[in-house]
């Protein structure tokens, strides 16, 4: 079995592990929360099984330090190997094959805690609301509001790939794409600063906080990324970097505008998604690799990070019984946060004189 094979086989296998260690910690919580079948609803409502974060975290670590185990030794990233890294269709059908299998499994868990209310119970059934008249106010879908925004950014990429040259790409995309972006996630930073109000707990302000500011300072190093190529008529990866604003920005808003209690998740799922797609964009982009480079320095470890917390989120929906206790969620996002640090120190290259 040649080496493409095998690393595809290790990553298949990873994400089958993970899986089902998500699985099992599901199937842990839902024993846990039905243990007292004889107590009244009430009880059961009020009851949190918070230990069960206890074991699945225990499992979720165990598995990532294997993952690093085996996947350490092949991602040494030499140059001139010979290796299947070295042909960009076998690398990007490897990226896509993890995308798909991420994609499908975070679809598969967010299935699992949509239906978690009709398992526990069944939902109560909701009035129709009635016929609104023209002077009757109404809440505009969030799909409607997102569909303008999005068509411009349509149009964009369409006029960018009928009639922009490249180099003009990148200079739109140093100097006015990602400029922009930038002054207007300061400027949402700074209404979320000055906003004396809120529905929302101290808690959840405080997770919202720290989130927002890693996406932001993460919107920042992207930008840095693009300066550091320098590509000009070389620029290819236009769609990767205006994918990346757009990410970024709808999970900004759902952060700090949405009640939903799977906000957190989708900042979670946005930082799987992120090193993927910095991964696609230095292929498409063509940056030569150095000759070697360590294992942490690569996409690897925010990767397998970013998934072992995205689940620890999961089990802990699925544990909470109540929607305003955020103290434990909040002391885990600190750590996921701190060592996310630590490795972007690791991984920052040397300055160059």
């Amino acid at each position: 079995m040649d080496s493409r094979s095998v690393v595809f086989l290790e990553i298949m296998i990873g994400i089958a592990v993970v899986g089902l260690a998500a699985f099992a910690g599901f199937l842990l919580s839902r024993y846990l929360s039905r243990r007292g079948d004889g107590a009244t609803a009430e009880a059961k409502a009020a009851a949190s099984p918070w230990y069960a974060f206890v074991p699945a975290l225990a499992l979720l670590i165990v598995i990532a330090a294997l993952l690093i185990w085996q996947l350490a030794p092949p991602v040494s990233l030499e140059a001139g190997d010979g290796g299947w890294r070295e042909q960009p269709r076998a690398f990007l059908f490897m990226l896509v094959m993890l995308a798909a299998g991420a994609i499908g499994l975070v679809a598969f868990l967010a299935l699992l805690v949509s239906r978690r209310g009709d398992w526990a119970g069944g939902r109560t059934s909701v009035p129709a609301p009635a016929a609104a008249s023209e002077a009757t106010t109404v809440e505009t879908p969030a799909a409607a509001r997102l569909l303008a925004p999005l068509l411009l950014g349509l149009a964009f990429l369409v006029l960018c790939w009928v009639y922009v040259p490249r180099e003009v790409q990148y200079t739109m995309m140093s100097q006015l794409i990602y400029p922009a972006s930038l002054a207007v996630a300061l400027v949402l930073l700074f209404d979320k600063a000055m906003r004396a109000w809120s529905v929302k707990g101290p808690g959840a302000n405080l997770r919202e906080w720290m989130f927002c500011d890693a996406i932001t300072f993460l919107l920042i190093l992207g930008y840095l990324n693009l300066l550091g190529v320098r590509a000009g008529e070389a620029y290819a990866a236009l769609v990767c970097d205006f994918v990346a604003i757009i990410l970024f920005f709808l999970t900004f808003w759902i952060l700090d505008r949405k009640l939903t209690r799977y906000r957190f998740l989708v900042a979670h799922g946005y930082l799987i998604l992120l090193p993927i797609l910095w991964l696609i964009w230095r292929v498409v982009q063509a940056v030569p690799e150095p000759e070697v480079v360590s294992w942490w320095s690569t996409f690897w470890p925010f990767l397998i990070l970013a998934v072992v917390f995205f689940f620890l989120e999961i089990i802990a929906l699925l544990g909470a019984r109540e929607t305003d206790r955020h103290l434990v969620p909040a002391v885990k996002d600190g750590v996921f946060l701190a060592l996310y640090a630590i490795l972007l120190l690791v991984a920052m290259p040397e300055a160059s004189g």
